[in-house]
Formats: structure tokens, sequence, C-alpha cells
């Protein structure tokens, strides 16, 4: 477990050795507390303790989603593997703790584009594709000038944040105008941000994507203007 913090109804992942004795993952909602025999429970600052929710487990890796209202500071991490001791570690508890995701080494952004035209259709379009079985930059063009681009970027820990107006983006020194900041509401402690996207934009290239929530930086992300 690292030693960032994290926040209540996060994704979180812990690694080590004989985490379960086999793989398995997630097949139903609700998740399940119990996975190939394998359990995680939190216990709070306050003394609380609960069962994490299991999306995958592994030998040597658990991917779970904390529970909701975890008091904030340290709390303990148990892992009960199905044969074996129980294994214990510690995370910081905070109100908020963005994380966004990315799909390829580069760190290019999990996201998409709603393009709004002004006859009042949309169409959502891609920020990467594949190309010779390697996940690469989808480039983000304008447009006809009359033509809106919302950015919906995918992360975690967000959903805490204390308003709007404490969620901030920054794409190559540009402010993006927040528009929606929560629960992604189709996946468990999945959070969607959703940014307009200024045409000073056109023509940027490759550029850094920078999240502030509630003063708290997210990791950096990358898209691709043309």
């Amino acid at each position: 477990v690292g030693s960032d913090p994290v926040a209540p109804e996060s994704l979180v992942s812990v690694g080590g050795q004989n985490v379960d004795s086999g793989t398995a993952a997630a097949e139903t909602l609700p998740l399940p507390t119990q996975l190939g025999g394998a359990r995680i429970t939190i216990r709070d600052s306050a003394g609380t303790e609960r069962p994490a929710s299991l999306f995958f487990m592994s030998p040597g890796q658990g991917n779970y989603l904390l529970p909701q209202g975890l008091a904030l500071g340290t709390a303990t991490v148990t892992v009960q593997p199905p044969n074996g001791p129980a294994v214990q570690s510690f995370l910081e508890i905070a109100r908020t703790a963005p994380g966004l995701f990315f799909v390829n080494a580069d760190r290019l952004a999990a996201a998409f584009v709603l393009r709004v035209r002004a006859d009042g259709s949309q169409a959502t379009e891609p920020v990467a594709e594949a190309q010779n079985g390697a996940v690469v930059p989808r480039a983000i063009e304008f447009g006809q000038p009359a033509d809106r681009l919302i950015l919906l970027l995918f992360g975690t820990g967000i959903r805490g944040r204390t308003s709007l107006a404490n969620v901030q983006i920054t794409i190559n020194g540009t402010n993006a105008p927040i528009l929606y900041a929560g629960p992604q509401g189709d996946f468990a402690g999945l959070d969607q941000i959703n940014a307009d996207l200024s045409s000073a934009l056109r023509g940027a290239g490759d550029v850094e994507v920078l999240l502030t929530v509630d003063n708290r930086i997210a990791n950096i992300v990358r898209l691709r203007f043309r």
C-alpha cells in the first residue's frame, strides 16, 4: 500500500505475497467482500472496522473499494488470505485524494471528448486509439467554430470535494471551467470530471492535464490536440 492519502469510496490496490491463494475477479453487484477465500477489512481512526468490497484478488495483488463513512486519519488495513496469517498495513484517509486514470506508459488520459454541435447534436469521441498493438493518442480536433468540446475525465478520490469551485483543471496553462465533479454512476468507486475545453488549445500538440481538488494535486495525465 502506498503512503499517499486515499479517500472513502475510492479504488485502492494492495500488493504483497500470498494475498490470495488464486486469482478471482468480481462478477456480481454489489461487489463481494470475499474473493477466492480472501477478505480485506479496514479499521479507521475511530476504531470502526468495515469490510472492503473486492474487485480482484490474486497471490500478488488485491484491488478493492474503500468503504463509505471512514473517519479521517490513519486506518489499519488487514488482508486475510484463505490460507496463512493475516497481514496488516496502514492508510491515511483524507476527505479527497484525487487520482486520474491513464491508458499507457506515457500517461495518456483515460478520457473522452463530448462534441456538442450548433444544431444540438452530440457525439462522444475517444482520445486514444490502438496502433500496431499499442495505445496511442487520438488527437482532439476542435472542428467547426460553433462546436463546443467537453472533456470527460475519469479518476477516483474526487467525489468528496467540498465544492465545485474547489476543483480546478489546467491544460497547457489554460484553465478549463468545471461543469461536474463526482461519481461516474455506472462503476463503483469511479469518479468523473466534465470540463469545457478552450479553443485556445487548438494546435497545442501534446499537453499535460493538471487536476487540483481541495488543494490536493492529482497525478499528471496527457492529451494531444491538433
